[in-house]
């Protein structure tokens, strides 16, 4: 069964190009628009169950899609943002921000390296494959985060994985990739 991922609606920092990262930015009336379009778009999938991001522009936007359908509703911390630090309400292109985003193991004065983001977002898509394989489920989560889904379903290079984003309340259809990774493999193999 299929995973729904869903970015926020827009925010103003969105708009003013600054880096958000756990600052709790409500959406506005651009963002709540797009999360009706979104429901709207999603009203008639099946969706079983879905998980959102703590942050209050997350939980905004998943009340406003879900509205009117009884479909639980999960936080999960491992869906925050990226923790960018001293970066969080910096212009985006800011360039020692644009430089640390290519640092992927550095955990660039306090905020936490793309290695990081990816073990507690990875282990979050590995429970929901393993828990729920024959349900549709909704993600309701962030831009960051986006990448980090993108990579666990599909091989990119560093520069792709950089640059890959998904707009504000834009919906994208995984299918699990069952992957069949061996625990160990014996030296006899490589003879």
């Amino acid at each position: 069964m299929p995973l729904y991922y869903c970015r926020h609606g827009q925010t103003d920092w969105n708009i003013q190009g600054l880096v958000q990262g756990r600052v709790n930015i409500p959406l506005n009336e651009i963002g709540i628009q797009q999360a009706q379009e979104a429901r709207e778009h999603l009203k008639d999938l099946p969706i079983d169950l879905a998980f959102c991001s703590p942050i209050g522009r997350t939980m905004q936007t998943a009340d406003i899609i879900l509205k009117g359908r009884n479909i639980p509703l999960q936080e999960d911390p491992r869906l925050l943002e990226f923790y960018y630090g001293i970066y969080e309400g910096k212009s985006i292109k800011d360039e020692e921000f644009l430089a640390r985003r290519k640092a992927h193991f550095k955990r660039v004065k306090g905020a936490e390296s793309y290695f990081d983001v990816a073990y507690r977002v990875y282990s979050f898509l590995h429970e929901i494959e393993e828990k729920y394989p024959d349900k549709n489920v909704l993600v309701i989560a962030h831009g960051g985060l986006s990448r980090v889904v993108q990579s666990y379903f599909f091989d990119m290079e560093n520069e792709e994985f950089e640059t890959f984003r998904i707009g504000n309340c834009e919906v994208v259809r995984y299918d699990w990739p069952h992957r069949d990774i061996p625990q160990c493999i014996e030296p006899s193999a490589y003879k």
